[in-house]
């Protein structure tokens, strides 16, 4: 019985552990994705100003954009990547450890 508590606790140590830095990390990918998100925002806005100023210069305007739909969206899947990738090792690492409580 003795056993099966430690063991029992062992795991609930060890899912508890790692819950936190799961969610942690979560939050700092999806922090990340924000910033991003902001300052695509802000291109957007940008690049709209100088269209709605120089209308005949349109088209040259939209090929200076390089932070467009399609950049943005190859960088959140990669934010995401790299998050998930995070995920994944630090899962990995705490399997290489044992988790200790002392009353």
């Amino acid at each position: 019985m003795c056993i099966n508590l430690l063991v029992k606790g062992f795991m609930e140590a060890k899912k508890f552990l790692s819950d936190k830095v799961n969610g942690s990390t979560k939050s700092l990918f999806k922090n990340f994705l924000v910033l991003v998100e902001d300052l695509h925002a802000e291109n957007e806005i940008s690049f709209n100003k100088l269209k709605s100023h120089l209308p005949e210069h349109s088209s040259i305007i939209d090929q200076a954009n390089y932070f467009d739909e399609k950049k943005m969206q190859y960088l959140r899947k990669k934010i995401l990547d790299i998050g998930n990738e995070s995920i994944r090792e630090s899962n990995s690492d705490l399997e290489k450890f044992t988790i200790n409580f002392k009353f």
